[in-house]
């Protein structure tokens, strides 16, 4: 009985260092990693204003993420000027777009991010042809996701966004990602 309770003491302490100290977050790691699936989702909407303004609302949210640090980058086609944000440098650069970091912050399980775009077209009286509105999110090792969904045109001096209400995809869990 006495070296069950040796062999078991090692075992426990092997289980115990492993997840860093801390034996709920290797429940809670194993539990994520079995049994869910990493969701992706992008909201966008229009807000009305006066004609020559619009506010785009982009909201992204990674749901059951087991990563530390998740990114989001939104790119806006370059016949649109943003007036209450600077364009990030630190993005890949896409020919015809400028890109805007999103500010993603943990909440549980989930990494959120919303922002506001003050958006007006360059030439006020071109129509600018439906262009796709991208967003990609990455970890620091790789692009985990990008999405094309929602569309932007200008037609006789009116802006508008085309797409559903929540583009969604959903992943398998993997470690590392």
């Amino acid at each position: 009985m006495r070296k069950f309770w040796k062999v078991f003491g090692w075992v426990f302490l092997g289980i115990f260092l492993q997840f860093k100290f801390n034996a709920l977050y290797g429940i809670v790691f194993l539990e994520n990693l079995s049994f869910h699936d990493r969701t992706y989702w992008v909201e966008m909407n229009m807000i009305p204003t006066e004609e020559s303004l619009r506010v785009l609302k982009v909201k992204t949210t990674v749901h059951h993420s087991l990563g530390p640090d998740y990114f989001a980058t939104v790119y806006i086609p370059e016949h649109y000027k943003v007036l209450n944000e600077i364009p990030y440098a630190g993005a890949e650069a896409l020919s015809g777009y400028q890109a805007y970091k999103m500010n993603m912050k943990r909440k549980y399980r989930d990494v959120l991010g919303e922002k506001h775009f003050i958006i007006t077209p360059i030439k006020l009286n071109e129509d600018v042809p439906a262009k796709p509105i991208k967003v990609h999110f990455e970890n620091l090792k790789q692009r985990l996701h990008s999405d094309e969904t929602y569309q932007i045109s200008t037609l006789k001096l009116k802006t508008l966004l085309e797409g559903p209400e929540v583009a969604e995809a959903i992943y398998p869990q993997k470690l590392g990602m």
